[in-house]
């Protein structure tokens, strides 16, 4: 049975599609049981027939065809059915103003001449063939920054079925121009557009219809991934009016900046950044830091709105909340610079040079007002020396250790049941009472003064701007 079965082998029409299937392992199966030997016949007989059919096929699908022509009666319009795939956002550059996406392109049309009779050609249905090789729609993303050229590649595979309908969906990605309004930065929210249309076809040519299942929806999102800097809000498609007849569709993109990364990288800093701008003034002007302190806030405000400026596009259509914000705390800074250096001259001022009589007023009042008012002498000790007006030998503030040491605290009490009262003794030594008015005096109430009125500005334009930003939200 072995020889007879290695005859049969033998004599086997082994074409060159055959003998490459015949491995060694399947002639040795074949050895071992020849009731294979009929099956592997008729499989290579089907193979064969279904080859030559399907090469019968192209030869009379193609051999008078002519991609660069419409497929289609004079005179009639092409009727194209178009859908966009969003796969992914790439990124959005605020800077030069475009959207990069990853898009697949999906169209659907009929050519009256890929069409066949399955039954003429071993039933085949459907095939697949270069799009270079047939007629294809001239599709272009009209908005795009970058040169326009076909969709696809050469080599992209198209489905063609028996009824001439054809499939096509390239994969692209597009930059795309986009309007940017930096307004509520980093809490904006934008709205970018990506508008297909012909290039020379006019609507009497091709009618381009949109194709999705979701009516309410222009993208279709099966396929689409996150980005982690945006998040798509919602999409849109409406037609817009022609131009030249020409047919033009524009898909709408929402886009909602993702926050967590600036909040923590830029404004909570800012934030921290604004407390410390005040803090200058609090800042005594014999710990000889002022002016360092003073310039590395400074220089800390100037990094930050260079960072923002790097982002932002060039335009003055629109100003940033944000970067105004830091414009007005760099003021704030820099005046508090200059301010330093006019308080600590004034601390070095010499004693030589007399302080004028408003001046020494106008301090005076203002250290009452801000609680810096301070005396010589403490408050009970003063009082008591102005009503008993003893000497030191006569009056004890200890508690007497024997009987004869407390006669000097009768005398004492009889001295303060003669005195004055206090109110009339203080108004007769009011100028005594008086704080005397020093030019570091003066430097500190200035300090005073100005801490406290940039520390109101800071707080009042943070709660103004933050809502503002917000509100971008």
């Amino acid at each position: 049975m072995r020889a007879v079965s290695s005859l049969a082998i033998e004599k086997l029409p082994v074409s060159r599609t055959m003998s490459c299937n015949l491995t060694p392992t399947t002639i040795v199966l074949l050895v071992l049981y020849p009731s294979l030997l009929n099956l592997v016949l008729w499989r290579h007989k089907a193979e064969a027939v279904s080859q030559t059919q399907l090469h019968s096929l192209m030869d009379f699908l193609f051999t008078d065809y002519r991609p660069e022509v419409r497929p289609t009666t004079v005179g009639e319009e092409t009727f194209l059915y178009v859908a966009l795939h969003l796969l992914s956002i790439q990124g959005l550059d605020e800077k030069s103003q475009q959207l990069e996406s990853s898009v697949i392109v999906e169209a659907f049309w009929v050519d009256d001449w890929l069409s066949w009779n399955r039954e003429l050609y071993g039933n085949v249905s459907e095939f697949l063939y270069p799009q270079s090789k047939i007629w294809l729609p001239d599709l272009i993303i009209e908005n795009s920054v970058t040169s326009q050229r076909q969709l696809g590649y050469n080599m992209n595979l198209v489905r063609v079925t028996e009824e001439g309908f054809i499939h096509w969906k390239p994969s692209e990605v597009i930059k795309t121009a986009c309007d940017i309004d930096v307004t509520y930065y980093p809490f904006d929210t934008q709205t970018c557009n990506i508008i297909l249309s012909t290039w020379m076809s006019t609507q009497s040519e091709i009618n381009i219809s949109p194709h999705n299942e979701n009516e309410n929806s222009g993208l279709i999102l099966k396929k689409f991934s996150q980005s982690g800097t945006w998040e798509l809000v919602s999409n849109s498609i409406q037609t817009l009016p022609n131009e030249d007849g020409l047919t033009r569709f524009q898909f709408t993109l929402k886009l909602k900046r993702l926050r967590t990364y600036y909040i923590l990288n830029i404004i909570l800093p800012v934030l921290f950044l604004s407390f410390t701008a005040s803090l200058v003034f609090f800042l005594p002007a014999d710990a000889g830091e002022k002016i360092g302190m003073g310039i590395t806030v400074l220089l800390a405000y100037a990094v930050y709105l260079t960072i923002i400026a790097d982002n932002m596009p060039q335009t003055s259509l629109q100003v940033s909340y944000l970067a105004v914000y830091l414009t007005i705390l760099l003021g704030l800074t820099a005046m508090g610079v200059v301010l330093a250096v006019v308080v600590l001259h004034i601390h070095h001022k010499s004693d030589d040079c007399k302080i004028g009589k408003r001046t020494e007023t106008i301090t005076r009042k203002l250290r009452i007002l801000f609680c810096m008012y301070k005396l010589e002498q403490p408050q009970q000790c003063r009082w008591a020396s102005n009503v008993l007006r003893l000497s030191p030998a006569t009056v004890s503030c200890s508690l007497p250790s024997s009987e004869e040491d407390a006669k000097p605290v009768a005398s004492c009490e009889e001295s303060a049941a003669a005195s004055p009262p206090p109110s009339y003794t203080r108004n007769n030594h009011e100028e005594e009472d008086e704080e005397e008015i020093t030019w570091p005096k003066v430097a500190a109430t200035v300090d005073r003064i100005m801490f406290l009125l940039t520390s109101c500005l800071i707080v009042v334009i943070t709660v103004v701007f933050v809502p503002l930003l917000s509100y971008g939200a």
